[in-house]
């Protein structure tokens, strides 16, 4: 069987789904249009939707039917959409002012309503089942975990799981694998630097937290340059520096707010000791003190290397050995499918959507490429059915 050729006879109903997902974004955990969509597609496809206490999402499950025990198979999509103001103009853009699908989850949930009704022709030829996840608000980072307590993973357990993600790094018709860390893990600071404020003429009567910040901001730059092995993947930034009320007034508070991404675990977690070590150091140099918050997010994606090679090779299979490309490099953006991770083994692939004028996600101009849909759809469930030779 011609597993893309049949994807591409599928190309203009899921077409039609995702400029429909598109033209009515919702952010995390208010997708009740969109999971509405999904449950009646998925109704009308026959798929068991499992009973989850939870509002905005869904969970179906394939049963194959093919003699075996076969596995169990996990497939995630996420489905929330951005709190930005879409600037495309085309015929199918965001009818909700200043919210869009910026990050290509309207095409990640049609690549597997595409997928559920692909495999549900197919039950025959597939053992074991299917269990397509489609998870709300993972621009939220913790729409996963949230499902996942409802019980996503359990009734049954999967053995595995496959999720995609658009990306612009590869064109359009190939998908890009890469085992191991992949995609980093993302965690807060917020650093209080506090210190005796004051009129703007008298300096030397004050403890300036503004000059103290800045000494802070920079030196923190040199974990990265100075203290971690160079081979190490690590990015401390910040991003927020607020202080202040008026031109003439030193200010009693400094705020720095940053974002701080790892693939190593061990390099994670030695970077809150070594942000107090700096803070503490320089805030004490000039008579002033500080408050770390430091909030540890999501862990890193690291894709299994088996079922990354196992999947590399369906897609291989699908769409032909030109359109499978391995990745040079890991990517420092970061992803809450590392939650189910620590649950079962997986992968997460990218799936192509450079055209010759991509657009990277959380843009005004973003939009998926359709294209691409079938490309998804076909390596997904090729996988699949090799799963069960």
């Amino acid at each position: 069987m011609d597993v893309l050729q049949q994807a591409q006879k599928e190309a203009a109903y899921i077409t039609e789904i995702r400029r429909r997902i598109h033209q009515n974004p919702e952010v995390g955990f208010e997708e009740f249009e969109t999971t509405a969509l999904i449950r009646e597609e998925l109704f009308k496809y026959q798929v068991e939707i499992q009973d989850l206490p939870i509002e905005t999402g869904a969970v179906g499950l394939i049963k194959g039917e093919k003699p075996g025990p076969g596995k169990v198979i996990a497939l995630r999509a996420d489905i929330d959409a951005l709190p930005i103001q879409e600037a495309t103009g085309l015929p199918y853009a965001s009818r909700r002012p200043g919210y869009m699908h910026a990050c290509g989850h309207d095409g990640h949930t049609a690549t597997l309503l595409g997928v559920a009704k692909m495999l549900s022709s197919l039950r025959s030829q597939f053992s074991g089942a299917v269990k397509l996840i489609f998870q709300p608000a993972e621009e939220l980072l913790y729409g996963a975990s949230s499902i996942i307590e409802a019980g996503c993973m359990e009734n049954p357990k999967p053995d595995f799981i496959l999720s995609l993600h658009g990306g612009v790094e590869v064109p359009v018709g190939k998908v890009g694998v890469f085992p191991g860390p992949f995609m980093a893990s993302a965690d807060k600071f917020i650093l209080k630097v506090k210190g005796v404020g004051g009129h703007a003429a008298y300096p030397h009567r004050c403890k300036d937290p503004v000059l103290a910040a800045a000494q802070v901001l920079v030196a923190l730059q040199t974990v990265a340059s100075r203290e971690l092995d160079p081979v190490d993947k690590f990015v401390l930034s910040v991003c927020q520096f607020n202080a202040g009320s008026a031109f003439n007034i030193i200010p009693n508070e400094a705020v720095l707010t940053g974002s701080v991404r790892c693939h190593d675990k061990a390099v994670r977690e030695s970077i809150k000791e070594r942000v107090e070590r700096i803070a503490g150091g320089i805030t004490q140099a000039l008579g002033c003190a500080y408050e770390l918050e430091y909030i540890f997010g999501i862990p890193a994606v690291s894709n299994n290397s088996k079922i990354t090679n196992d999947f590399a090779q369906s897609a291989r299979k699908a769409l032909g050995a030109e359109n499978v490309v391995e990745l040079e490099r890991p990517l420092m953006g970061s992803e809450d499918f590392a939650y189910y991770l620590e649950k079962v083994p997986g992968c997460m692939f990218r799936l192509g959507l450079d055209d010759g004028k991509p657009i990277s996600g959380h843009h005004p101009m973003y939009d998926f490429r359709d294209q691409a849909l079938p490309v998804g759809m076909a390596a997904i469930v090729q996988f699949v059915l090799d799963q069960s030779r």
